[in-house]
């Protein structure tokens, strides 16, 4: 059978012989190549040509075992076959250990030198197409907008795409190696391990949802299929693909809060309409109440408090239903530490079963700021109950305050710490999202309110650093007074 042709280079120090190999080569097309010694070989500059490469075994400065490394290292994609006079079966092994392709005894027969030959040119063929198919594996990997990971049926991760490093943070030599199912969530590991189980069967896996865990403790959500692949790499593999839809999940629950904002705010106008008519007659039996106890301190001060008590509701009947509309605040001079403890003080159910205690440290800050003082209120309630149900018995809740500059403007920064277990990552980038709530009662408005208020005023409210135990909330508002 013919071969195809070959760039060959010849390595014989004999001439007659250098000369026959040419002619028996040079008769079936291949391009030939000649030197005599080690030394005239290793002085060329075109070594990547040769897909052959025939040496003689004892040149005159090198045998074969010496120079075969030397060999591999100018041209390590071209096969070598050694060729002596000896018969000399320790030899032989020595040059297949060094990386022979073939050892072939002199005179040559040119019947082996062509199967020899024929043998080089198919496995160079069958490298060709692998890198090819390697290549366009690996391009349209690399296009693809989806996260790809081929991973060993014991979870070893053995490839991780391009796009998967651009979701994850990882970088593939971070991730190769590494058990796949440390990528995930612990809960969702023992569900997603049976499913690679099912896959490793033969089960392909089609529209399964879990997520991974990025560099940053970030979730990211992954719709994932998968299918058994029998040999990849010399064994056999599970190959992943998966599509992020964070986006479009966080989209949906947009919409599905939208939705019920709507919903509840309906409701709640309705509510508001029939609970104005029941607020008014209250109203009428306060005043006329005031006027029969009106010589009695102390049921004065009962109603005064009562009084206090239904305009905050009826004002918090308004918040729910407008909260989509733009908050308008009554702003006067007020002292910032004033209201948190009053704040703080409408909490007393909740501090005496926790047995809390509210530690400030804010000497030498100026608090005096121009705000609304019901609004912040809200806004310091909302954060001392959730430090409150955060916390186990003792309950410490820390407030910090400096001054600070935002936006050009002098400002207060006041910061809130319980001593509770902390926020999840998984939930920290929804804590300020409408609806959004990890408590079995709430509406999951109070942050977004806070926020709304606090964005009212010019400043701006956030989370600590994520470190346990406890969770931060920081406050900044504008003094608008000095």
């Amino acid at each position: 059978m013919a071969t195809s042709p070959l760039d060959i280079l010849v390595i014989e120090d004999d001439p007659d012989a250098r000369e026959n190999l040419r002619d028996i080569l040079e008769l079936d097309d291949h391009r030939v190549v000649l030197a005599g010694s080690a030394a005239e070989a290793k002085a060329r500059d075109d070594w990547r040509r040769f897909a052959a490469i025939i040496l003689d075994r004892r040149l005159p400065d090198t045998t074969a075992e010496q120079f075969l490394p030397v060999l591999k290292a100018y041209a390590p994609r071209a096969a070598v076959i050694v060729v002596t006079g000896y018969s000399d079966f320790q030899g032989v092994i020595a040059a297949l250990r060094q990386g022979a392709s073939d050892y072939l005894l002199k005179p040559l027969s040119p019947d082996l030198l062509r199967a020899s030959l024929e043998r080089i040119a198919e496995r160079r063929q069958l490298t060709v197409a692998k890198e090819r198919s390697d290549a366009a594996f690996r391009h349209l990997v690399e296009a693809a907008e989806c996260m790809i990971v081929i991973l060993r049926p014991d979870h070893t991760i053995v490839y991780f795409s391009p796009f998967a490093e651009q979701i994850t943070g990882l970088s593939a030599s971070e991730a190769v190696g590494r058990n796949y199912l440390d990528l995930l969530p612990e809960p969702d590991r023992p569900r997603v391990a049976a499913e690679l189980a099912r896959v490793a069967a033969g089960d392909p896996l089609r529209g399964l949802e879990n997520p991974v865990s990025c560099r940053d403790g970030s979730p990211r959500a992954i719709l994932w299929n998968a299918r058994y692949l029998a040999d990849y790499e010399d064994g056999p593999a599970i190959l992943k693909v998966g599509h992020d839809i964070t986006f479009l999940k966080h989209a949906q629950e947009r919409a599905l809060q939208s939705e019920r904002l709507a919903a509840i705010g309906e409701m709640v106008t309705g509510l508001a309409h029939e609970s104005r008519n029941a607020l008014q007659r209250s109203q009428a039996c306060l005043e006329m109440l005031t006027l029969s106890v009106r010589d009695r301190p102390d049921a004065i001060g009962l109603i005064d408090r009562i009084q206090k008590a239904q305009d905050h509701l009826h004002t918090l009947y308004e918040d729910v239903r407008g909260y989509a509309a733009p908050i308008k605040l009554d702003r006067v001079a007020c002292d910032l530490r004033q209201v948190w403890r009053e704040a703080w003080i409408h909490l007393d159910s909740a501090r005496t079963r926790k047995d809390a205690s509210l530690a400030e440290a804010v000497d030498g800050v100026n608090l005096r700021c121009l705000a609304d003082p019901f609004r912040l209120g809200q806004v310091f309630r909302n954060i001392l109950d959730n430090a409150l149900a955060a916390g186990a018995p003792p309950v410490t809740v820390e407030v910090r305050a400096r001054e600070v500059v935002i936006n050009g403007r002098p400002a207060v920064r006041i910061a809130f710490r319980d001593n509770g277990p902390g926020i999840p990552p998984e939930v920290r980038p929804r804590v300020f999202d409408p609806f959004y709530t990890t408590k079995a009662r709430g509406t999951g408005l109070g942050m977004p309110i806070a926020r709304r208020i606090v964005e009212a005023h010019g400043g701006r409210i956030s989370l600590g650093d994520g470190d346990a135990p406890g969770a931060t909330v920081i406050i900044t508002v504008p003094r608008g007074i000095t």
